[in-house]
């Protein structure tokens, strides 16, 4: 099996597409299933060493989100190296710039295709008042999810979404949490001293820092919380993006941004928090949250989207209304007067996530893709 992906998301930038791309390849790569990701070229230094081979293609930012790339690849280039791969199956991950070019790739060469939702693009128009093109963009993606043999979901809510507007072929694919790289083990005295969480109530926020993500909601809601709890409480918010810049010209004393972190410490950063909060309302999953579930933190969400696969309400966290600051700060003060909840949350979030390994998940993916292959050669076979 030699598997190609088309992406105009992937590492170095950090976000839930490129971190699952970057799991999917370690497990390819243990597996020795020949694979080959198309992506776009950035200008920052990768932050961590890419586990697929990778061909790039130039590319532009997009003027309103400086942080995604745009690439139109020359097509008669990237088919040059597609047919030097020869992919058995292409795995399309958006259609866009890449995704297209695959997308036209595959049909030309008569691939089995296969392709991946993971962004609500619809959702996100609102946040930057383009609402007017909702109806060009599910258009666009139920015109080129109709090529796909499969259209993989992340979330139930997600799968309901495409199948609503008349999308085909839909199957679930989950996603999954390494158990050793995001532990309570990790907790950090130390770095509840660094981070002034010492006797307060810490809570933690990890994304990009972006308008769709909501998280004007979130810092209303942290004003409402510091009328009468600023010290006894501690927000850290780990990321970066274009809403960055208002973020640190609104956020009060007890909340700190980070930035982007990863690795050991961004786990370490996880375990020494008390709690999670995650205001978005545009999740088709969120990753976020079984990081935090994992590192022994309670959820705090909204009851929208992906996260309702995960985050069940008075089990392993709380759910909130969508974009309502009061809700929220309610919950966070929740958390925050009452440990011995907090500590049952805590604990139910570190049972719900237990049986949900990547491998696990991975292993349900290659599987379908081998269903997939198993039936383009039955027709192959048949009309021979």
């Amino acid at each position: 099996m030699r598997i190609a992906y088309f992406t105009d998301t992937y590492l170095p930038q950090i976000n839930g597409v490129s971190n699952t791309l970057k799991r999917l390849g370690e497990y390819l790569a243990e597996k020795e299933i020949k694979h080959m990701v198309f992506a776009p070229q950035y200008e920052e230094i990768e932050r961590s060493q890419v586990p697929s081979p990778v061909v790039r293609f130039k590319s532009i930012s997009v003027p309103f989100y400086p942080e995604c790339r745009l690439s139109f690849p020359l097509y008669a280039n990237l088919s040059r190296l597609a047919d030097q791969f020869a992919p058995d199956l292409v795995h399309l991950t958006d259609p866009l710039g890449i995704g297209l070019a695959g997308l036209r790739y595959a049909r030309e060469r008569g691939i089995p295709i296969v392709s991946s939702f993971h962004t609500n693009f619809d959702d996100y128009l609102k946040y930057y008042n383009l609402e007017y093109l909702e109806n060009v963009v599910w258009g666009l993606f139920k015109w080129f999810h109709r090529f796909s043999d499969l259209n993989f979901c992340p979330s139930i809510e997600t799968l309901k979404i495409l199948e609503n507007k008349g999308i085909k072929n839909l199957r679930l694919w989950s996603r999954g949490i390494d158990m050793n790289t995001f532990s309570p083990k990790l907790r950090d005295s130390e770095i509840r001293k660094q981070f002034k969480m010492e006797n307060k109530t810490t809570f933690l926020y990890v994304g990009r820092l972006a308008a769709e993500k909501d998280l004007d909601i979130l810092i209303a809601g942290i004003e409402r919380v510091n009328v009468s709890y600023a010290d006894k409480v501690q927000f850290i918010l780990v990321g970066e993006g274009p809403y960055a810049k208002l973020l640190k010209e609104r956020t009060d004393k007890n909340v700190l941004l980070t930035g982007y972190l990863e690795g050991q410490e961004l786990a370490r950063i996880y375990a020494s928090c008390d709690a999670f909060v995650f205001p978005s309302s545009t999740e088709t999953f969120g990753n976020v949250v079984l990081e935090a579930m994992a590192s022994g933190l309670p959820v705090i969400a909204v009851n929208a989207g992906g996260v309702k696969d995960n985050v069940l309400d008075s089990y392993n966290g709380l759910m909130c209304s969508p974009r309502d600051s009061e809700n929220l700060a309610k919950a966070i003060i929740t958390l925050i007067e009452d440990k011995i909840l907090l500590k049952i949350l805590a604990d139910n979030a570190l049972k719900h996530i237990k049986g949900k390994s990547w491998s696990s998940i991975f292993d349900q993916l290659v599987a379908d893709y081998s269903s997939v292959l198993q039936i383009y050669q039955d027709k192959l076979s048949r009309t021979a």
